[in-house]
């Protein structure tokens, strides 16, 4: 069991030089085959055509000079991960993290199971299909404190609507969960004469 008491939430600031990717295992966990510069436990951003796999975080584990394991990442279903050059790309390491400080919640959105409902005009009941899951969202409310550092650098990524960021959450108990997207923070802090003032970032 685990709770959010003691749970870190941190942003990529850095990444390393993109290394090339020339083949990924259909196995469990998925084998990258690659002119391997990582070492274990390095936190790396794939991108290749497996839509899966792309713009997502994972752990390098058992590094060889010529290949690397990505912890936890189960590619034998090859319906979802196709043999061949679609799973050639790139592996980027993070190479420097900052934590959020301040957070007095932390709260997530969506990433549930997505249906579709099929009515057959000649059946009473509808059929529901699994259509994959929606996109997720977490929103940290801070402490407003204009002069700290992360609350500067989070203004900064958000003026840059083009850049993204790998997402990191530790949980204590040995939960890590990771995510890539946008990172923006309000520019307005929240009013109340019953609070501090505390300011949004998603």
């Amino acid at each position: 069991m685990f709770t959010a008491i003691g749970s870190k939430v941190l942003i990529s600031t850095t990444f390393g030089a993109a290394q090339v990717v020339t083949a990924i295992s259909n196995a469990d966990p998925a084998v990258v085959t690659a002119v391997n510069q990582f070492a274990a436990k390095d936190e790396v951003l794939m991108y290749n055509g497996w839509d899966d796999v792309t713009d997502s975080v994972y752990r390098v584990a058992a590094p060889t000079a010529g290949n690397f394991q990505l912890a936890e990442l189960d590619t034998t279903d090859t319906e979802w991960f196709p043999v061949g050059t679609s799973a050639q790309g790139t592996a980027r390491k993070i190479t420097d993290w900052m934590e959020i400080g301040n957070i007095t919640n932390l709260s997530s959105e969506g990433g549930g199971a997505k249906t579709i409902d099929v009515r057959i005009m000649s059946r009473r009941n509808a059929i529901s299909l699994p259509a994959g899951f929606e996109s997720s969202k977490i929103t940290m409310e801070l402490a407003y404190d204009p002069k700290r550092v992360d609350q500067k650098s989070l203004d900064k990524i958000s003026r840059k609507l083009s850049q993204r960021c790998a997402i990191k959450i530790i949980v204590p108990g040995g939960a890590t969960i990771y995510g890539y997207g946008f990172v923006q923070k309000n520019a307005m802090p929240k009013f109340s004469m019953d609070d501090i003032l505390k300011v949004d970032a998603s």
